[in-house]
């Protein structure tokens, strides 16, 4: 666990590198259990990055990087909107948490797990991170979600767990974690979404992973408690369509945004229209707004023409251009990715080959593996497709060798080198983020290989 002096410590590494760290407290005010230490200590080095300088996280992003608690990647870039696997996770939260590369233990993990992270493993189940059970099934090569991020910080820091909150997703929210998100939330180390949402299940990216770790870190958490707050502060209550929803009505001609309190616009209204864009995401191209009003709470945006189908949309509303009309407190905008939504189906697999479950396969006879999905497909730009799939031999605790990665219309086919052995278990597991739905651009979220996970006959 940390050391205690480590606020004089950060504070002389960040004066070194020249990164203004705006405020220090005690990790949690007293709420974290020991104290959180940076590793890499003796050769701590600034970091030059290319891609972040712009972006939200920037400070976070360079401040875990020159601690090595994230890295970067040979190329000089950062890459903060690429998922984190659940195995990253993992070794960013305990990085912070004391580990330090290398942990003695006499237990064995399978073979799906790299050479790199059975001693992060072992030092996560010894303090708590993971229980050992997790450990075992862990799925790492998955991206982390934003509920097991929370579950697993929370342990590593030993923070307070609060089932005091609620969010419009509470029931997305598997019931044991629901605490441990209660106490991020609360303390302000992770936040919500527009419209009271947590996601609990939106893969965390590296840009987050960093922003959460700063926070705990170094930051005074902000705090969501209202018992903190001497006022009510200006937020969205909801968001019509909300965001992420899919199967939104393509008739649909007005957006609609639900203040916690009665708003106005700074300047007029006109300023509020110029500072909105909505956005068509798959044609690339924003939308005419005919005219925006705003009376009492509710913010409505009405479109020139209806939404069309198919099509991914994004809204974002810049700052300082709605205010609170008793406190005249500014609202601080949402970016795009912040209000997101589509007029398609939902985009996913819709059969697998083998099925799900199947226990009679023939091995001798099976050499190939299709999954087909609800729409054409293509692999995202800067993926490599033979990196998307992972089939798995459970049986024998072995990868199975694959020859090639094929995309057919709504088709992948998965080619592997030799045929099946009878009698064994196979798992197989399509990555998030390295396939897309051609009319939309709408990303697959991935499947696990308990999702797709079949026998073959003796």
């Amino acid at each position: 666990m940390f050391k205690k002096n480590l606020l004089t410590l950060l504070l002389t590494m960040v004066l070194v590198l020249g990164i203004a760290v705006t405020s220090y407290a005690d990790p949690g005010k007293g709420k974290v259990k020991g104290n959180w230490k940076f590793i890499g200590q003796g050769n701590l080095k600034a970091v030059q990055l290319t891609d972040v300088n712009s972006h939200w996280a920037a400070q976070p992003i360079q401040v875990m990087c020159s601690y090595g608690i994230i890295l970067g990647y040979p190329d000089l870039t950062f890459r903060p909107d690429v998922p984190v696997t659940k195995y990253e996770a993992i070794m960013m939260i305990s990085r912070a948490s004391g580990f330090t590369g290398t942990f003695d233990s006499d237990r064995s993990w399978g073979g799906d797990v790299p050479a790199w992270m059975t001693d992060c493993l072992d030092y996560a189940v010894s303090e708590g991170i993971l229980t050992e059970d997790e450990a075992d099934d862990l799925n790492g090569w998955t991206p982390a979600r934003r509920y097991e991020t929370a579950v697993w910080a929370t342990r590593a820091i030993g923070l307070e767990q609060d089932d005091q909150f609620s969010f419009q997703d509470l029931d997305e929210i598997p019931y044991f974690a629901r605490p441990y998100v209660g106490g991020m939330y609360k303390h302000g180390y992770m936040i919500g979404y527009p419209g009271n949402f947590f996601q609990p299940n939106r893969p965390v990216t590296r840009a987050e992973m960093a922003a959460v770790l700063y926070r705990i870190l170094l930051e005074k958490p902000a705090g969501n408690d209202s018992n903190d707050n001497t006022s009510e502060e200006l937020k969205i209550n909801s968001l019509k369509p909300a965001d992420g929803s899919d199967n939104v009505d393509k008739d649909t001609g007005e957006l609609v945004v639900k203040f916690n309190m009665k708003v106005n616009a700074v300047k007029d209204l006109k300023s509020v229209q110029d500072g909105i864009i909505v956005k068509n995401v798959t044609d690339d191209e924003n939308l005419e707004i005919d005219e925006v009003y705003i009376e009492d709470e509710t913010l409505t945006i009405k479109l020139d023409e209806s939404l069309e189908k198919g099509k991914t949309y994004s809204v974002s509303i810049d700052e300082d251009i709605i205010e609170a009309k008793e406190s005249g407190e500014n609202f601080d905008g949402i970016s795009g990715s912040e209000w997101k939504f589509n007029t398609g189906e939902t985009f996913g697999i819709v059969s697998l080959i083998p099925k799900d479950d199947a226990n009679d396969v023939d091995g001798d006879d099976t050499h190939v593996l299709k999954a087909e999905f609800s729409g054409d497909i293509r692999v995202i730009s800067g993926k490599t497709l033979l990196d998307a799939v992972k089939v798995y031999n459970w049986s024998d605790n072995k990868d199975v060798e694959i020859d090639k990665i094929e995309i057919d219309g709504d088709t992948i086919i998965v080619t592997l080198e030799d045929p099946l052995e009878n009698g064994d278990t196979f798992e197989a597991t399509i990555k998030a983020d390295y396939l897309e739905e051609e009319d939309t651009g709408n990303n697959f979220a991935g499947i696990e290989g308990e999702d797709w996970k079949f026998t073959t006959k003796q």
